[in-house]
């Protein structure tokens, strides 16, 4: 199965939680890319496409992912088997804890896709969530 990871990241977390998938999915054929960057040829020739953006300030998109999230087009996602992750703080920001996933996934709604499990919402260091990102994996 082609697997493309895409994410959005300022301090490291949300691409450390990529990397973690990506290795996680090993026996697939992984494409990992930074959302400042995406390849639409290879979001269109993946099997299945999973988004991770953290989520900064009251609820909004990391920055890079604010900035795609306008060009997701039904082209490359009507039908496309999803899956979106996300880093956020439960403490700080509890009412509006991973509010990018959300944010995410109701994009991926508008524009046909198919979400195949529930997100994944990581709260403080990705590598004490790792139960939680292989469990998600597995779902894929």
């Amino acid at each position: 199965m082609k697997v493309a990871i895409l994410y959005g990241s300022t301090t490291g977390t949300t691409e450390t939680i990529a990397n973690i998938l990506q290795n996680t999915l090993s026996g697939h054929e992984v494409t990992l890319m930074n959302v400042k960057s995406v390849d639409e040829s290879v979001l269109k020739a993946s099997d299945t496409v999973l988004l991770g953006s953290s989520t900064w300030g009251y609820g909004e998109l990391q920055d890079d992912f604010a900035d795609y999230i306008d060009q997701m087009t039904q082209e490359v996602y009507r039908d496309k088997p999803v899956a979106v992750f996300g880093a956020g703080d439960a403490v700080g920001f509890a009412d509006v804890f991973c509010e990018a996933v959300e944010i995410i996934s109701n994009k991926l709604d508008e524009l046909g896709a198919k979400i195949v499990t529930d997100p994944l919402k990581v709260d403080g260091d990705a590598n004490d969530n790792l139960p939680a990102i292989e469990a998600f994996a597995g779902n894929i």
